[in-house]
């Protein structure tokens, strides 16, 4: 996979490097709340139990969703984001923290990866499969600056 690595100003910018072409959208330990602090939420679990006004704190957790999804957990503005964009249906038995570590990306590819966007602070990684895809980020007049810079610090 080819990576880049570079600045962003906002998740609004990370929305619009999203590939529109994959709906199919996983979040890695999603992390809703930045701050170690006691929220109330309800939880609603898989047989339809609901525990309700509960307080909750370092909640954690893997979403699937869709582009639309995506788009409103990026108006969150959380500063940390493991997002993988596959072309097909993540299966239910997939575990990053199960994936031997030499051969992650290639699992993850046989299951449809097709790009990954890690958003720390505000350093965005963005991996693709296809060349294609970082070559148009890397010609974009929003980011080429920033890109450019990125590299020349590196080096």
């Amino acid at each position: 996979m080819k990576e880049l690595v570079f600045e962003i100003n906002s998740n609004e910018e990370i929305w619009e490097l999203i590939d529109k072409n994959f709906n199919h959208i996983f979040i890695h330990k999603f992390m809703p709340n930045q701050a170690i602090e006691w929220w109330s939420t309800d939880l609603k679990m898989k047989n339809n139990e609901t525990f309700e006004n509960l307080s909750v704190r370092n909640m954690e957790f893997d979403i699937s969703t869709d582009l639309a999804g995506l788009q409103q957990i990026l108006t969150l503005n959380t500063y940390q984001l493991r997002i993988y964009q596959f072309d097909k249906p993540i299966p239910h038995t997939l575990s990053l923290e199960h994936l031997p570590e030499n051969n992650r990306e290639k699992i993850l590819q046989q299951n449809g990866l097709k790009q990954s966007y890690f958003c720390d602070f505000e350093f965005l990684t963005i991996s693709s499969t296809e060349d294609k895809f970082i070559e148009g980020i890397e010609n974009n007049p929003i980011f080429r600056d920033r890109i450019e810079q990125r590299k020349n610090k590196a080096n």
